[in-house]
């Protein structure tokens, strides 16, 4: 008999969870407006987040987005071992080139 009880008063306040997340209200205001006591919802609202519930996911989906062509300004590639390649400006700062240099050959 609890059981059941239990059963049907988390039904209750999950089901108020899920209203409010539909309703665009603030928590305190949904509350209010439905005669909810704040901190219980707020314990079912925790409880309804840590529940292993399974909602299936999304679909992956190609979204289209704004693209327009830049004119890329000259740059020099660089082959450093097998292991980086490197797009460099054409107006770099040869000495933190260097130093990125000292740092990436070794690790080839």
């Amino acid at each position: 008999m609890k059981s059941r009880i239990r059963q049907n008063r988390a039904a209750r306040w999950l089901a108020h969870v899920e209203q409010w997340r539909q309703s665009g209200m603030g928590k305190t205001a949904y509350c209010t407006a439905h005669g909810l006591n704040f901190s219980s919802f707020r314990y079912w609202l925790r409880k309804s987040r840590s529940a292993s519930v399974d909602v299936p996911a999304l679909p992956p989906a190609i979204v289209p987005l704004p693209f327009t062509l830049a004119l890329k300004a000259p740059s020099i590639g660089l082959l450093v071992g097998n292991c980086y390649a490197l797009d460099i400006p054409a107006d770099f700062d040869e000495a933190m080139l260097t130093r990125l240099l000292s740092v990436l050959e070794p690790r080839c």
